[in-house]
C-alpha cells in the first residue's frame, strides 16, 4: 500500500527477517527514484556499474554529472552532446564542483567518478587534499568502483600505500619513500596504476591516480583530470593556482596530434568541500572561490550576449546596399548570413576565458536517517550546523521601513559603525557555556564567525575555550550593543565585528628553561616563551609574562575597514594597564546582580554549594541559577601584570602589514622551513607592554635588531623564494631603525642592543668601510655611477653594499648629513639583487617594471651610495 507522510509517498514493502516474520520497510519517493534510474543504466558502459554503488538519489545524480563531463571531453567540437560538453571542448578550464554536508557521501562520490575517468580513458589523473589521510574514502571508493567494473587487483591494476616503496614514476608524490606507517603516519593508499595487456601479454598503457600534494604545483602540469577533495581546508591561493594549471597532455585529441592548442589547455576539475563540520572549516575559502567562478560566469554570459549583438550590428552595417537591382544582390540575404556567422563568433567560449563552472550540492544523509535528531543533536553539541556568512551577498539588508534587516544570525543589524566609536567587552566563560538561551546563540554566532574566517576549528578548540583557563574572549561590539537588551530574544544580542582570543604565557623558571634546552627538549605550550628563549640563547625571556593572540576574526562584510586595528589597540591598552574604570573596580562573580540582556536560567536546581563543597566528586552538575554578566566591559575587568604582547601566524605580506603597521608589533623570529600545506613561514612578533609591569621595553629593539640581522644573511638561502616586496617589509624602515638606538636611555640597554645587531659604533666609520670596500670597489662603483661602465662589473659588490645598508651603518650619510634613505623601488632592487642573489630580470618580472627602468633605478641607488662613501673618506 501507499501512505502520505511529510508530503511525499511512501510505499510499504514487506521483507522476511531472520526469524520469518513480515518487517514493514518505508521507502520514499527519491528510493524509487533511484531505483527506476539504476534499472535504466544497467546496461550502459562504464555508468550503469558506478551507479549501483551509489546510495542516495542525489549522489546518483552528481556520479552521472562526473562521468557526464569525463566522457564529454574528447567528442568533436562541432557536436557537443551537452552544455557542459560545449564548455570542456573550449580551451578554459572546467570545473565540477561538489559541496554536501558531513555524512552525505561526496567522497564516495568523487571516488567512483575516479573509477569512470580510467574507465573512459584518462592516463593522469590527480588527487590533492591537506593530508593523505584525507582521502581514505576517496580511494576506498576508488578500488570498488574498479572491481565493480570488472578490474582485478594485480593483474589490472596495483596500489601503492604511504609506507614503503610505490609503482610510481616518482615514488610517493609527497616525497616519503621508505617511510613506515605509524602512530603519526596513518597507511592509506596514496596511488592505483592500472595495467592494460595486449593479446601476446606485452604492456600496451597505464594509468595512473596519484596523490600530490597542494603545494607541489609542478607535479600537476601532466594531469588530464584534477580532483579536490577537502577544498575549504586548502588556502585559497594554492586552490586557485591549481584550477588555473593547464594541462600538457589533454586527451586523445592530442594524442593523436588533432587536437592542436584546444587539447593542450584542457583541463578537467572536480573540487569537493564539506560545506559545514570541521573537515570545512575555513568554508569562506571554498565559498568564494565558487562565488568568483560564478560571478565570472554569469559576467560572461553577459557580456557574450552583447558582445553577439553588437558584432552582428557591426557586421550587417558593413554590407552596403547596391545602387541597382537590389533584388539580384541579395542585400538582405547577405547581410542576415553576415551577421548570424558573427554572432556565432562572439559566443564562443574565448581561449583566455575563466574557468566553467557546474555546481553540485548533496543533501540526502547516508550516514544518518533522515531528519535523524542524533545529527541535529550532534551539530548543536559541537556547533558544526552554526550559520555562516553568506558570501552571496556581501551587504548589509534593509527592511522596508529603513532598518536594517537580518535573515541569519551572521548578518549584521546594526549597520557599519565607525571602528573609533567601538568598544571591546571581555566575555565570561562560565555565562557563555551556561546553556542559557541566549548565551548558546551567542556562541552560535561566535563559532560562526570563526567558520567564516580562515581559521581552522576542531572540537578540540571549542573544548579549549571552555575549560582553558589561560585563555581569554574578546569581542568588538558596535556604540549600541548596551542598548540592545531592550530587544526581545536573539534581537537583544549585539553585533559581533570582531573577535580577539588570547593566551596567557611566560613566568618560567629560569633553570628549568636552561635544563629542558640542554637536554634538546621543551615542554607543550608557552609557545613564544619556549621559541624566544631557543633562538635567542636568554633564559631570561621566561621569566616574563605574556598573552599571545591565538586568533584575530573580522566579520567578512567589514573587513577592511579598521576593526581588527580596532580590537588590538583596546586590547594593548587593556593590558598595558591604560583601561580605568570610573565606578571604582570591576565586578566579581559573587554579585547578584546580572546585565540587563541576561534572565536566570531557567532551571529547579537550588543554590550554589559552597566553596568547600566544589570538589569534584561532589560537585552537582546543575544550571546554575546566578549567572554572571555575558559581557563585561574592559574597564570592569582587572588586567594581569603582563610584560608582552604577542602572536604567531604564517606569514604573508597582509598580515605582516597588519600586525607591524596596524598593531605596532616587532618581527622577532621567522622560521626557516615553510609549512608543507600553505607554503608560509611561522612568524613571531611582539610589542613591549612597559607601562603594566614596570620593566623597560629596551629588550624589545635588540631582539628585533638581531633578528633583522638573521633574516638578512637568511635572505640567499632558506628566503630566497621570497617575494622581494616582503623581504624588504621584513627588513624593516632603515632610519626607523637607527631611531630606535636614540630612543634608548639605559646605557646598558643601549649596549646590548649594539651588541646584537653587530656594531658597537653608531655610525660607519673609514675603517669598517675598507673592511667591505677597496679603494678599486669605490673606483667601480663610481664608474658605474657615472654610467661608464655595465651593471655586471659591480655585482659582486653588491652584496656588501646591500649589507651596508640594511643593517643601518648608512645613518647620518646622506645630503648635507641628514639620514640616508633609498625609495622604495631602489630598496627592493638592493635588497632582490644583493640579498636575495636574483637577477635584473627575475626582478623585472616580479615587480612588473621594463628592464631598462630596473637598471636605471638600481643605477641611480648605486650611485647615491658611491657619493655617500666619497663624503665619508673626505671627512
Amino acid at each position: 500500500g501507499e501512505e502520505e507522510e511529510g508530503g511525499k509517498k511512501r510505499k510499504k514493502k514487506k521483507r522476511k527477517s531472520d526469524d520469518n516474520e513480515d518487517v514493514l520497510s518505508f521507502r520514499t519517493e527519491d528510493d524509487l527514484q533511484l531505483e527506476n534510474l539504476k534499472e535504466t543504466l544497467r546496461d550502459t558502459p562504464h555508468v550503469g556499474k558506478l551507479v549501483e554503488l551509489t546510495r542516495t538519489l542525489d549522489q546518483a545524480r552528481a556520479v552521472l554529472t562526473f562521468l557526464e563531463a569525463c566522457a564529454d571531453r574528447d567528442k568533436p567540437q562541432n557536436s557537443p552532446s551537452s552544455p557542459l560538453a560545449g564548455a570542456l571542448n573550449g580551451k578554459s578550464t572546467t570545473v565540477v564542483s561538489l559541496t554536501a554536508a558531513r555524512g552525505r557521501g561526496k567522497s564516495a562520490a568523487l571516488g567512483l567518478c575516479l573509477a569512470g575517468a580510467i574507465s573512459f580513458g584518462f592516463n593522469s589523473v590527480a588527487v590533492t587534499a591537506p593530508e593523505p589521510e584525507n582521502l581514505v574514502s576517496v580511494f576506498q571508493f576508488l578500488v570498488e568502483g574498479l572491481k565493480a567494473l570488472k578490474y582485478q587487483e594485480h593483474y589490472d591494476y596495483t596500489l601503492g600505500y604511504n609506507y614503503g616503496g610505490v609503482d610510481s614514476d616518482d615514488g610517493y608524490a609527497g616525497g616519503n619513500r621508505g617511510e613506515k606507517a605509524g602512530r603519526d603516519n596513518t597507511k592509506c593508499i596514496i596511488s592505483v596504476t592500472v595495467h592494460s595487456q595486449a593479446k601476446g601479454g606485452r604492456q600496451q598503457k597505464r594509468q595512473t591516480v596519484r596523490y600530490v600534494r597542494p603545494r607541489d604545483m609542478e607535479k600537476f602540469a601532466g594531469a588530464e583530470l584534477v580532483a579536490i577533495d577537502e577544498a575549504a581546508a586548502i588556502p585559497l591561493p594554492v586552490v586557485r593556482g591549481l584550477m588555473r594549471l593547464k594541462s600538457n597532455h589533454g586527451g586523445k585529441a592530442n594524442a593523436g596530434g588533432s587536437g592542436g592548442d584546444d587539447g593542450e589547455q584542457r583541463r578537467l576539475t572536480f573540487l569537493s568541500s564539506t560545506v559545514n563540520g570541521y573537515e570545512g572549516t575555513g568554508r569562506a575559502l571554498s565559498l568564494k572561490l565558487i562565488k568568483e567562478l560564478r560571478d565570472s560566469n554569469a559576467a560572461k554570459n553577459g557580456r557574450g550576449a552583447s558582445a553577439a549583438a553588437d558584432a552582428a550590428r557591426a557586421a550587417g552595417e558593413e554590407i552596403a546596399g547596391a545602387a541597382s537591382k537590389k533584388g539580384e544582390a541579395k542585400v538582405h540575404e547577405r547581410r542576415w548570413a553576415a551577421e548570424a556567422a558573427a554572432a556565432k563568433d562572439a559566443s564562443a567560449p574565448s581561449a583566455s576565458g575563466s574557468p566553467s563552472l557546474k555546481e553540485l550540492e548533496l543533501s540526502h544523509p547516508i550516514r544518518y536517517a533522515l531528519g535523524d535528531p542524533v545529527e541535529a543533536w550532534l551539530n548543536g553539541l559541537l556547533c558544526l550546523d552554526c550559520d555562516s556568512f553568506d558570501m552571496e551577498s556581501n551587504t548589509l539588508k534593509i527592511k522596508d521601513g529603513g532598518s536594517p534587516a537580518a535573515d541569519s544570525n551572521m548578518e549584521l543589524t546594526g549597520g557599519a559603525p565607525s571602528p573609533a566609536e567601538c568598544e571591546l567587552y571581555g566575555v565570561d566563560r562560565d555565562a557563555l557555556f551556561s546553556y542559557h538561551c541566549l548565551s548558546e546563540s551567542f556562541l552560535q554566532k561566535l563559532w560562526g564567525l570563526y567558520t567564516s574566517a580562515h581559521y581552522k576549528n576542531a572540537p578540540n578548540d571549542l573544548q579549549m575555550l571552555s575549560d582553558a583557563p589561560a585563555h581569554n574572549l574578546f569581542v568588538l561590539l558596535g556604540p549600541t550593543a548596551e542598548g540592545d537588551s531592550d530587544r526581545k530574544g536573539d534581537a537583544a544580542l549585539p553585533d559581533i565585528l570582531a573577535i580577539v582570543q588570547t593566551s596567557l604565557e611566560g613566568k618560567l623558571s629560569r633553570k628549568t628553561v636552561q635544563a629542558q634546552l640542554a637536554r634538546g627538549h621543551r615542554s607543550a605550550g608557552d609557545l613564544i616563551p619556549w621559541t624566544m628563549s631557543q633562538q635567542f640563547g636568554d633564559g631570561n625571556f621566561a621569566q616574563l609574562s605574556g598573552a599571545r593572540v591565538v586568533r584575530v576574526a573580522v566579520h567578512p562584510a567589514v573587513q577592511g575597514m579598521g576593526y581588527g586595528s580596532r580590537a588590538m589597540e583596546l586590547l594593548y591598552r587593556y593590558y598595558n594597564g591604560e583601561m580605568v574604570s570610573l565606578d571604582g573596580g570591576g565586578m566579581s562573580d559573587d554579585e547578584d546582580e546580572g546585565s540587563d540582556d541576561e534572565t536566570p536560567s531557567e532551571s529547579d536546581s537550588d543554590e550554589e554549594p559552597a566553596a568547600s563543597d566544589a570538589l569534584l566528586h561532589k560537585e552537582s552538575p546543575k544550571p546554575r541559577k546566578k549567572l554572571p554578566p555575558l559581557l563585561l566591559p574592559l574597564a570592569s575587568l582587572p588586567a594581569p601584570r603582563l610584560d608582552w604582547l604577542g602572536t604567531s601566524f604564517g606569514l604573508t605580506p597582509a598580515l605582516h602589514s597588519f600586525w607591524s603597521s596596524r598593531a605596532g608589533m616587532t618581527l622577532l623570529y621567522l622560521r626557516q622551513t615553510a609549512n608543507e600545506l600553505t607554503g608560509e613561514h611561522s612568524a613571531i612578533m611582539i610589542r613591549a607592554l612597559p607601562r603594566r609591569s614596570g620593566w623597560d621595553d629596551a629588550w624589545l629593539p635588540a631582539f628585533g635588531a638581531d633578528s633583522r640581522r638573521r633574516i638578512g644573511r637568511l635572505l640567499g638561502g632558506a628566503f630566497r623564494g621570497m617575494e622581494v616586496r616582503l623581504a624588504v617589509s621584513l627588513l624593516g624602515d632603515t632610519v626607523a631603525n637607527m631611531n630606535d638606538s636614540k630612543r634608548v636611555k639605559d646605557p646598558a640597554a643601549l649596549r646590548e642592543m649594539r651588541r646584537r645587531s653587530g656594531s658597537e659604533s653608531p655610525r660607519l666609520a673609514p675603517a669598517e668601510l675598507r673592511c667591505h670596500l677597496t679603494s678599486h670597489d669605490l673606483q667601480r662603483l663610481e664608474l658605474y655611477g657615472r654610467n661608464l661602465c655595465d651593471h655586471h662589473l659591480v655585482s659582486d659588490l653588491v652584496p656588501s653594499l646591500a649589507t651596508l645598508y640594511f643593517t643601518g651603518r648608512m645613518a647620518g650619510w646622506g645630503n648635507d648629513g641628514g639620514e640616508f634613505r633609498l625609495s622604495q623601488v631602489q630598496s627592493a632592487l638592493l635588497c632582490g639583487m644583493g640579498l636575495q642573489r636574483k637577477g635584473a630580470d627575475e626582478l623585472a618580472q616580479e615587480l612588473a617594471l621594463p628592464i631598462n627602468q630596473v637598471l636605471a633605478m638600481f643605477n641611480k641607488a648605486v650611485k647615491k651610495m658611491s657619493t655617500a662613501f666619497n663624503n665619508l673618506l673626505a671627512e
